[in-house]
């Protein structure tokens, strides 16, 4: 009966705990993004090896996973090619999934999951990031929550306000006995007498 009464609280929940913050962030195609999740252990950290792995919602599965050391930074290592380009730090209690030049189509939620495998088994999975990408000419750069009708609009005059289109310039000429082409000058001088 000892051993069970011992065993019990090693197998007991709450060892982990993984936080993400912000809830929501916007920001404009083609900016690079850093989305992080906070670990929190209660058990002794030094011998903790820890699996993490980064998720995004509508079916794509794990973009990102990786082993590691709970007291051992990780620098920039790439992610593989589901997520081509993304990059996974470890800074102890910090992880940071870096995406490159994001686009629309990578807007989502992010899900920051970690499994705990040594010195006990247990899994925590962080609230989430929301991820909204405008397109560019939506304007700047933008965190939290945003509401849909704050969106910055441009005021750009059609071609019928502007007046009609001005003709090309004239396509230079290229002598036979010249490499480099001349610009037309109009009617050559009179010749001389």
């Amino acid at each position: 009966m000892w051993q069970l009464g011992v065993l019990i609280p090693l197998l007991g929940a709450g060892a982990l705990r993984v936080t993400q913050e912000p809830g929501e962030l916007q920001v404009t195609a083609g900016d690079t993004v850093a989305l992080e999740c906070r670990v929190a252990l209660e058990v002794a950290e030094g011998a903790a090896l820890l699996r993490m792995e980064w998720l995004r919602d509508r079916g794509l599965g794990v973009l990102c996973a990786t082993r590691l050391n709970f007291s051992i930074p990780l620098s920039l290592s790439p992610c593989p090619r589901r997520a081509p380009g993304a990059q996974l730090a470890w800074h102890p209690p910090r992880a940071t999934l870096s995406l490159p030049q994001v686009q629309r189509n990578d807007s989502g939620r992010y899900l920051c999951r970690v499994t705990l495998e040594i010195p006990r088994h247990d899994t925590a999975t962080g609230n989430g990031t929301e991820l909204r990408v405008t397109p560019a000419a939506l304007g700047g750069h933008r965190t939290g929550a945003v509401h849909p009708d704050s969106a910055i609009y441009l005021n750009v005059g059609s071609t019928w306000a502007r007046g009609p289109a001005k003709p090309p310039p004239p396509a230079p000429e290229i002598s036979p006995y010249q490499r480099e082409p001349r610009r037309a000058r109009g009617p050559s001088p009179p010749p001389r007498p």
